[in-house]
């Protein structure tokens, strides 16, 4: 079976304005880290938002059905192990970058500190800590929902990390991205998993998504306006989720609309999240070394539309792999 067959089968059993979500999102989520001005608006924006749609879909998509071994045995599948291997492909990465920054080859100890910090969760690229995030806020739920007080619990959890998120923002006490991943995104998630129990948000509706898409970001743009416009500290706090919510209903709304048709590389790119998740810093790396030595510059500020095309250029280096990965490598997938 080749491999357009095989996705043919998997899209099956998929829900389309889903791929189209993680599709758009991984994406943005390569825009988001090629190095842009702060002062644009919209970079912003993205850069506080994108990430939003994997935790409300990883909510979303958690199936409860499984007794505790196969929960585990698809957590290491899914999860950890892609979590290891993706670190352990990184580290030659680190290396070659550390030695090219501080013109030497690390120490034996500065070799191995890393190994140990992403054993402790903070990863050696940085945007793999949305892998052992998800893994924490799964067991959350596997550890709770068992409870006749299940969604009071979960409930004052969300509330707790709100405050957490809050407490961090203003002393600074974990700069780790896995326990801010945590303290920002677990309500997403926690509404994702209400609402596919609840088989909610899975209809389609030409008229009501459009109007849904566009009232909600737009609602969004304003209070993320707002937002930045008051130098307030807890106008900022207060602002965050909301602002979040409405972006990401905004955009699922706005992937609905595009339900009845999936193309063959929004599908791949779908399958292929946690490998675009996993590598691209390493290429944005590679290509802004390369450009700035070609340039003769010390530092590179793309323009929005310059980022806009390498960020395309790099997920089509990519795409590939995709492929490669689903034949050869799936542990890579998370299959």
């Amino acid at each position: 079976m080749n491999f357009f067959v095989i996705l043919q089968t998997r899209a099956m059993k998929r829900i389309n304005w889903i791929d189209w979500g993680k599709a758009i999102a991984v994406t943005t989520v390569v825009f988001c880290h090629i190095p842009q001005s702060q002062e644009w608006f919209y970079f912003r924006y993205l850069q506080s938002c994108i990430i939003t749609i994997f935790f409300f879909i990883s909510g979303y998509l958690k199936n409860d059905r499984d007794d505790a071994a196969e929960q585990w045995s698809k957590y290491w599948r899914s999860l950890v192990k892609p979590y290891v291997i993706c670190n352990l492909l990184v580290y030659p990465y680190w290396f070659v970058k550390f030695s090219m920054q501080q013109g030497s080859v690390p120490t034996v100890q500065e070799a191995v500190k890393p190994i140990v910090e992403s054993l402790l969760l903070q990863p050696l690229d940085g945007p793999l800590w949305y892998l052992p995030a998800i893994l924490i806020m799964h067991l959350l739920i596997d550890t709770t929902r068992r409870s006749r007080y299940f969604h009071a619990i979960m409930t004052a959890i969300c509330i707790l990390s709100f405050f957490l998120y809050a407490g961090n923002k203003y002393w600074y006490f974990a700069p780790e991205l896995v326990p801010m991943g945590l303290f920002r995104r677990l309500p997403y998630y926690y509404i994702g998993y209400l609402m596919g129990r609840q088989m909610l948000f899975r209809d389609v509706s030409m008229p009501r998504d459009a109007l849904r898409c566009v009232c909600c970001l737009a609602a969004s743009l304003l209070l993320f306006y707002w937002h930045l416009a008051e130098d307030h500290f807890l106008l900022h706090i207060a602002l965050f989720y909301p602002v979040n919510f409405l972006f990401l209903f905004g955009v699922l709304s706005g992937c609905k609309l595009l339900d009845a048709h999936v193309p063959r590389f929004v599908f791949r790119l779908s399958v292929g999240t946690l490998l675009v998740i996993g590598f691209h810093m390493v290429l944005i790396t590679y290509a802004n070394f390369g450009i700035a030595h070609l340039l003769h510059v010390d530092k590179i500020c793309y323009h929005w539309y310059e980022a806009l095309a390498l960020s395309l250029l790099i997920v089509a280096m990519l795409y590939p792999l995709i492929a490669l990965a689903d034949k050869h490598f799936p542990s890579l997938l998370g299959h």
